[in-house]
């Protein structure tokens, strides 16, 4: 597996063994995909191997419990043995110093004139029983040693299987963790690619776009000719009425947040508010509005569309006039005017 990541790598980072004339941000998503597809793969292999792991693992717990169990099972047994030799020692001992009248086992039989053989069944009685609970306790002791042997052989199985488990995890886990690498690289190509197109259809977009507005207002000319009246407006999304509430507006002063008609208006502030009068509600900000309307080609520019302009994120915002004109709120210490369009930082256009 690690020698197809590395394969996998070198194609996409390489793009050795891709044809001459494969579009590169094809290929790109294909091998995102073939790589999201294994990712698949290697996930379900990782789950499969960490469940093998977690079984070999409680497999040599129990095995451990039951050592345990026998073990202390036959500690009872054998300190039960050993209290009751004490006692028959301790006995034997007092019966011997004491004589008849002080030791236990004569008091105890001490009528009758079976007190002798009273007393000699109970010693033997007593040194039976615990005969039998000393040849118990050396079967249960062999019988220990013959589990012991086989658990302990179980355990060492045990262990392996573990051991050989946790290997497979962290190969699994290794193998998914360089597809996850090779797989960020891939989406970071494809983000580039992806770029690249649009800057180069935004720069197509932008050049159609100057050849109409040179076309419309001549060649080589050195004054912009007058605007061009535009009677017949598109009529959905009321563009007209929006172009003609912001036209009001000209020669109001720029004050940032503005909205308010006749006082003051920033240039997000006049778009919103001159495309409500259209019945249309615009967000507050230039970037909120290039998100919230459709995106048109600077080629197919038409009165009442927006243009939007920033560095790394949108700052400003215009309505296109006509011409290649905008009307907007430019700048603090500017007022609301219409100017031609600019190309520094232009993004691009939309139609609420």
């Amino acid at each position: 597996m690690a020698g197809a990541v590395v394969t996998l790598l070198s194609c996409v980072l390489g793009g050795s063994s891709r044809p001459a004339d494969a579009d590169p941000l094809s290929s790109a998503q294909a091998q995102a995909s073939l790589i999201t597809s294994q990712l698949a793969a290697d996930q379900q292999r990782l789950d499969t191997t960490s469940q093998q792991y977690d079984a070999a693992q409680q497999q040599l717990q129990q095995v451990g419990e039951q050592i345990t169990q026998i073990e202390a099972g036959v500690a009872r047994d054998r300190s039960q043995v050993e209290g009751d030799t004490a006692d028959l020692r301790q006995e034997a001992v007092a019966s011997y110093m004491s004589g008849t009248s002080d030791s236990g086992l004569q008091t105890l039989f001490s009528s009758g004139g079976e007190q002798a053989t009273v007393a000699g069944e109970y010693r033997a009685v007593a040194s039976g029983d615990i005969s039998g609970a000393i040849d118990a306790l050396n079967v249960a002791q062999t019988h220990l040693a013959t589990q012991e042997s086989q658990l302990q052989s179980a355990q060492n199985q045990d262990q392996a299987a573990l051991a050989e488990a946790a290997a497979a995890k962290q190969s699994a886990q290794a193998t998914e963790s360089s597809q996850q690498a090779t797989l960020s690289q891939v989406k970071g190509q494809i983000a580039t690619l992806v770029a690249q197109r649009q800057a180069a259809q935004l720069a197509a977009s932008h050049a159609a776009f100057l050849a109409r507005a040179a076309a419309s207002t001549g060649v080589g000319g050195t004054d912009r000719p007058a605007r061009p009246v535009l009677p017949n407006l598109p009529a959905a999304g009321g563009a007209g009425t929006a172009l003609a509430a912001a036209e009001s507006q000209e020669g109001v002063p720029y004050v940032w947040g503005g909205e308010t008609p006749g006082v003051g208006f920033d240039c997000s502030g006049l778009t919103q508010w001159a495309w409500r009068q259209a019945g249309v509600d615009l967000p507050r900000t230039a970037a909120a509005q290039y998100d919230a309307v459709a995106h048109v080609s600077l080629s197919d520019l038409q009165p009442g569309d927006l243009l939007f302009w920033g560095y790394g994120g949108i700052s400003h915002v215009g309505m296109y006039v006509g011409g290649g004109d905008i009307i907007d709120a430019p700048d603090t210490g500017d007022v609301v005017r219409i100017q031609a369009i600019w190309d520094n930082g232009l993004v691009g256009a939309g139609r609420p």
